[in-house]
């Protein structure tokens, strides 16, 4: 017996970025975009950062420790705000709230990303302007106060450290190393790099984007019983 099951889950979508990056600023406010229209089927979006983790060994006459370091191309400050936008994200993991994250700190001051004090302006002024509570949200102004503590702790401690690490080396498997690289489906389908979109045969607007994940989206697969 053969059976069609229509592919329902949430489209993967993943920009492979840098936060102090100009591409990658121009690519994140286009998909912006795209996750904004109307008739897309559901999605899950994700930003993977571009850098290099490395592991080093020390041992002493009673230990051994292992020091692990991440290096981001535009130095500590842009390590700093992939922290901050990933913590942001686990703690606002709804893509219509950590999306507009992003995006208002890169339209903001974008000279000031990385910076603590600036993350946190962004964070208050999104959560207060883009309708939590319509998204499933719940919070008095001190709980939600509270979660944006946990958020800039998270972005300063061993919490965020660990999200840079694990992001980064989520780009390193896929060999990515250009920012903005798009993936959707898991699937490579454009880079916008030097202001212009390239290696993208089946197009680089907005429409050509939508239509890539509505036929992702609708992908049937054969089971034969």
């Amino acid at each position: 017996m053969t059976t069609l099951n229509v592919h329902r889950n949430p489209v993967d979508v993943t920009l492979f970025v840098m936060s102090r990056c100009p591409d990658a600023m121009k690519c994140e406010a286009m998909f912006s975009k795209v996750f904004q229209t109307e008739d897309l089927p559901p999605v899950d979006p994700l930003l993977s950062y571009i850098g290099t983790v490395e592991r080093k060994t020390v041992k002493s006459t009673t230990d051994t420790t292992t020091i692990t370091t991440v290096t981001c191309l535009h130095g500590q400050l842009e390590c700093a705000g992939n922290t901050q936008q990933l913590c942001f994200k686990k703690y606002f993991s709804d893509h219509r709230i950590w999306v507009p994250f992003v995006v208002t700190m890169n339209s903001w001051h974008p000279s000031r990303i990385g910076d603590p004090s600036y993350a946190r302006e962004v964070a208050e002024k999104v959560v207060e302007t883009n309708g939590i509570d319509n998204i499933g949200y719940r919070f008095d102004s001190n709980s939600l106060s509270s979660v944006l503590d946990e958020v800039d702790k998270c972005s300063k401690g061993q919490e965020g450290f660990d999200l840079l690490v694990e992001s980064v080396e989520h780009t390193m498997h896929h060999g990515v190393r250009t920012s903005c690289t798009i993936f959707i489906d898991d699937k490579k389908r454009c880079v916008f790099d030097g202001g212009l979109w390239r290696e993208c045969p089946e197009g680089g607007t907005l429409a050509d984007f939508v239509r890539s994940i509505k036929e992702a989206a609708s992908r049937v697969t054969r089971n034969m019983m």
